[in-house]
């Protein structure tokens, strides 16, 4: 009888990893909530708040843990379509990242965050009272161009955000992976070998850390004043 291999549960997404993903998501939820009932104080903030995570998200993907970085988790055509293939299979395919659809579904929504973001800096009301902070450099048209833009790249970003939530559902369901206690806790079941490694890097991340907040808060605050 094969011996089972030793495994050790330890942090493979890492702490400011999932304090974006959980930013982003109760941004947006203030930014949807606050657009449906005329709130434009707490829109603007929620907005800027979703701005300044998704920049952070940017930079985590080129400076933070092994498996926050865009270059370990992005894969070619080649291996996304062979992923496709077993996709439906029951088997648990679980790795200590992102499959090669979910990266490509967090690269949509993470652009599709940027890009709402940056529709919402040159849109402007119906009645050209409230807008955003590049509003005044566009003429009325183009402005409200800019927020009928915006309005449409919500409803895509609503659907990526309702196609997320039934991959995790199926995904728990279906192949047994809790992909959301994962992103809570950030812990994985890994090797004792790659969890070593994985806890020694986490040490590391500190630094990266707060220069990466520093300049997200600081990109927000120039484009704000």
């Amino acid at each position: 009888m094969q011996k089972a291999k030793a495994e050790a549960k330890v942090s493979v997404w890492d702490l400011p990893l999932r304090l974006c993903h959980w930013g982003l998501v109760a941004s947006i939820a203030v930014c949807w909530w606050s657009a449906e009932n005329h709130n434009m104080v707490w829109h603007v903030n929620a907005g800027y708040t979703a701005l300044g995570v998704v920049i952070f998200r940017i930079y985590w993907g080129f400076f933070g843990g092994t498996h926050a970085r865009f270059a370990h988790f992005l894969k070619g055509p080649a291996a996304v379509l062979a992923y496709s293939k077993k996709f439906h299979h029951r088997e648990s395919t679980a790795g200590p990242g992102h499959n090669p659809l979910g990266a490509l579904s967090a690269i949509a929504l993470l652009l599709c965050a940027l890009l709402q973001a940056g529709l919402g800096l040159f849109a402007i009301d119906v009645d050209g009272y409230e807008g955003g902070p590049y509003a005044d450099y566009l003429d009325f048209d183009t402005a409200r161009a800019f927020a009928q833009w915006h309005e449409w790249n919500f409803n895509l970003l609503f659907a990526l955000i309702a196609l997320h939530l039934v991959a995790i559902v199926y995904y728990q369901v279906w192949k047994k992976q809790p992909l959301a206690r994962a992103m809570i806790t950030g812990k994985k079941a890994l090797s004792v070998e790659h969890a070593a490694a994985e806890s020694a890097e986490s040490k590391s991340l500190l630094v990266p850390a707060l220069i990466g907040l520093i300049l997200s808060v600081g990109i927000v605050l120039l484009i704000r004043s």
